[in-house]
């Protein structure tokens, strides 16, 4: 949260009265009380204490600022729980799935040999190396489960940007790939 801090005794009497609007906006994104309240609760509180301390907000109406707020929070829990490493789920090797498939049947290439590990691991830091440090960086973030939209917000440029430069790097990276195979 950016500069929470306890509501003054005005800030806390505006924000009762105002409080319809979180229940507005609930209903309104279809979102169940019980489960988004608590989420949605910190960007209405955050826009209450903007709009009390920030005098250039008195031009928007209240309703616009706190709306603006808690669709912030909610993007941004809804980030955080569609993140990778949030999703993924662990599988131990003589373990069954629920379809009564082991590891070994799921993955069947899991026997790769040493050498085909070693010669894949030094073509891929060969093609790394092609890569420019923001490139890199890119290829980063995206692994780590990381959006376009996200990505282009640390870097500064629009998510369309970053989109083609995933595109044309990918083009660039499969033409010196086909390059590689053949000199192997």
């Amino acid at each position: 949260m950016k500069n929470m801090h306890e509501l003054t005794a005005h800030q806390a009497l505006y924000a009762e009265e105002h409080i319809g609007l979180v229940h507005h906006f609930l209903h309104r994104k279809g979102l169940k009380e019980e489960d988004y309240y608590d989420i949605i609760i910190f960007g209405y509180l955050q826009a209450v204490q903007e709009y009390d301390e920030n005098p250039c907000l008195a031009d928007y109406s209240f309703a616009t600022i706190a709306w603006k707020r808690m669709q912030d929070v909610m993007n941004e829990y809804f980030r955080s729980q569609n993140r990778l490493c949030r999703k993924a789920s662990f599988v131990y090797p003589d373990s069954r799935q629920k379809d009564g498939l082991s590891l070994d049947e799921l993955l069947p290439d899991r026997g790769k040999d040493l050498q085909e590990q070693t010669a894949d691991r030094l073509l891929t830091l060969e093609i790394i190396s092609f890569l420019t440090e923001t490139e890199q960086r890119i290829v980063q973030l995206k692994s780590e489960g990381f959006t376009h939209r996200e990505i282009a917000r640390i870097f500064h440029t629009t998510a369309h940007g970053i989109s083609d430069r995933l595109y044309r790097m990918r083009i660039r990276l499969a033409a010196m790939s086909c390059c590689f195979e053949q000199d192997i």
